[in-house]
């Protein structure tokens, strides 16, 4: 799946006229995430729904004259924080790379609004494996090296160089897993079958292009 993201990038690509405007820059951020892992970690602490995390990377944008329609795609540095129930906290952090296919209506000379949506891949970097105590038993976290989500978004464009959006990050593959490792009950019997996550993210995102 995540190959034919990538080749279907491309071939959005090569459909790109010579008249086309091309633009780039630094985009940055917050991620406002939700960590779906209440059905592991029961009424712990990972189960708060928010969690403050940020990205930043280079941008790169190709619009059509007149029609408005464009291809925007970035490599970004991303970081989203996991609370567990022990109190330790894990980095999720990933080379994010978003694809999205660009609606953009002009209001004068100076203003623009934009609907944005396409795939994003993740790659993980750092470290991906960690273990906690929930209360009840001792568990292993685990992320996935890589995953893959839809981006839908929407924004504004200002003085030609600045862009402010907000962005809805929607899961489609698995974040990762976590599994009993061992319990302090004496002869319990202990399930290793391992438990998959999903994390949902809002963006608020701020480019500025050149």
């Amino acid at each position: 799946m995540k190959k034919t993201l990538v080749i279907c990038g491309l071939a959005l690509l090569s459909f790109i006229p010579a008249s086309a405007q091309f633009s780039w820059g630094i985009r940055g951020g917050l991620n406002l995430v939700n960590n779906d892992i209440t059905a592991v970690t029961k009424e712990s602490s990972a189960n708060k729904d928010s969690y403050t995390g940020y990205f930043i990377g280079p941008m790169a944008e190709v619009q059509i004259p007149v029609i408005g329609i464009g291809i925007d795609l970035a490599a970004l540095y991303s970081q989203k924080g996991i609370e567990l129930p022990d109190t330790s906290t894990m980095k999720n952090q990933s080379l994010s790379i978003p694809i999205s296919l660009k609606y953009s209506l002009g209001l004068g000379n100076f203003a623009a609004v934009y609907l944005a949506a396409g795939p994003q891949l993740d790659f993980k970097i750092g470290d991906m494996k960690t273990s906690f105590n929930d209360g009840e038993e001792v568990k292993d976290f685990a992320l996935d090296k890589s995953s893959w989500s839809i981006n839908v978004g929407a924004g504004v464009k200002l003085i030609n160089h600045i862009q402010a959006g907000i962005n809805y990050n929607i899961p489609v593959s698995k974040e990762g897993a976590v599994k009993v490792i061992d319990s302090p009950s004496p002869g319990a019997v202990i399930d290793n079958k391992p438990v998959d996550f999903k994390s949902s993210t809002l963006q608020f995102c701020l480019t500025w292009t050149f």
